[in-house]
This record gives C-alpha cells, structure tokens and sequence, in this order.
C-alpha cells in the first residue's frame, strides 16, 4: 500500500478519509499538528503528503514550503476549504503538486493521488525491497518505515546488497564500487562494517534472515 500522511484538523474528513483509502490501496496516517507531521516525516516513510492549509501552530502553506525544502522528492497535495486564486498560486510556488478545493467527492481525491504517485514512480528515486525502502535523494534506508542510522559506508553497502538481491557480491566489487568504503578507518575492514548493517537490522550471522555469508568471496542478500 501507499503511505499517505494527512495533516488535517477536521477529525470527521481525516476519520472519512481513513475508512475510504485502503480500499484504493492507500494507507492514511492522519496528524492535525505541523509539528507532529514534521517529526513522522524525519523517522518515517510516506509516498505523499495530504495538507490543509488552516492548520494550528502555522498556515499550510508555510508547512507546504518547509516540507518540499526538506523532502523535494515528496509528492504534496493541497486539500482545503480555501479556494481562491491566490492561495493556489502561493501553493504551487512553494511545491504543491495539486490543489483541490473542499468539498470534494472522496473518489477524485484518490484518483489524483494515485496519478500523482504513479508519476513520481517513473523517476527511480527510491526502491522498495522485503521490509527495506531505499530514498537515493536523502540517501537513508527504512526499516519498516523507521529510517536506519547508518553510516555512509553502511548506506552504500546496504543499498547495492539491496539492488543486487540474490546475486553475491564479492569483497572486491564493493571496494571497487563504493568510495566511502575506502573513507573508513583501515582498521574497520568490510566484515566489520557488514557486522554492523547486521546489527542495526536485527540480523544475526549464524541464521541470517537478510545477508548471508559467502565463504571466500562476500555477501549476498537472501531477503524473505
């Protein structure tokens, strides 16, 4: 399913909204505070954002603007009550794919959405494996929608693992492919940096769920 954050205080359209959406494979994660839709976005993973713009704490619009600064691959869309000429403009310079204008018939909401979504597909900017989702414009990796700490090194690593699922990936194609690899301290050997993608996944070595050992030659992603 698609992840929808939707920062709305009307609490009957968000309950509306939540009830209408999974039957359109869209999964709605309703917040009524700038603030709260702020903090999800930086631990979580959502393919787009669903704003009003009468909101408490700041207008919408302003939420709009910082939101498309921080995450300019987040598709946005405008949902509101306000409907004048003027608020339109504003949003769309500040980075609103969309705009639409309450009261709206709940089917054509969803229809934008999905064209919207299915838009931003086109261009590969994240990556979707078993419990992993790669973003490549903030370079972070999400567990289950938490996004990972990881290293640039790790990141890197991870990342091909992922994209070379079922394939093994030798010792020295990673060092021959990835720069940050070589920015470790020497001391920190490709093993040592694999033990701790491991350990931040919740991997384990002997019965690995996620990344196998290949004896002599490196690692390959086993995922599910």
């Amino acid at each position: 399913m698609s992840r929808i954050l939707m920062v709305e205080d009307d609490l009957e359209i968000s309950d509306l909204l939540e009830q209408y959406f999974p039957r359109y494979g869209l999964e709605l994660f309703s917040v009524s505070l700038p603030s709260v839709a702020l903090e999800k976005l930086s631990i979580e993973q959502y393919d787009l954002v669903l704003l009003d713009l009468g909101l408490p704490e700041m207008d919408g619009l302003e939420l709009c603007k910082r939101i498309k600064k921080a995450y300019p691959s987040l598709p946005i869309v405008i949902s509101t009550a306000r409907a004048d000429v003027s608020d339109k403009v504003v949003a769309f310079d500040v980075g609103a794919d969309d705009y639409i204008a309450k009261p709206y018939e709940p089917r054509e909401l969803v229809a934008r959405i999905q064209a919207i979504i299915k838009r931003y597909s086109q261009f590969t900017t994240t990556v979707q494996e078993d419990d992993f989702f790669i973003d490549k414009v903030k370079m972070q990796i999400s567990q289950q929608g938490k996004v990972l700490d990881l290293t640039l090194a790790e990141y890197e690593i991870f990342s091909l693992f992922l994209e070379k699922k079922h394939q093994v990936v030798s010792r020295e194609f990673i060092v021959n492919s990835i720069n940050a690899v070589r920015w470790e301290s020497s001391d920190r050997s490709i093993d040592v940096i694999v033990g701790r993608i491991r350990a931040k996944i919740g991997d384990e070595t002997k019965s690995p769920k996620y990344i196998k050992s290949i004896r002599g030659v490196g690692y390959k992603y086993i995922g599910e």
